[in-house]
């Protein structure tokens, strides 16, 4: 596989801030879902969301950016 071009630092913190953009997305779907008279189908969204750790998400991001910030990445 190629090298994609410019920094990789930086495509990796976007590919988390997507991530957890995304996260964020459908947290509000399920929250809007659980409202409506099928909202077991919002708390099984909210579930299976849960499965993938939306703060251990933040957290990987957050540290990503330290790591980029202290070694001027």
């Amino acid at each position: 596989m190629a090298e994609a071009a410019g920094n990789p630092w930086q495509t990796a913190e976007e590919g988390w801030a997507e991530l957890i953009a995304a996260a964020r997305k459908i947290q509000g779907a399920a929250d809007e879902i659980k409202k409506s008279e099928r909202s077991i189908d919002g708390y099984n969204i909210e579930r299976s969301l849960n499965k993938h750790k939306p703060d251990l998400m933040k957290q990987h991001y957050d540290g990503l950016k330290e790591h980029r910030k202290s070694n001027s990445l």
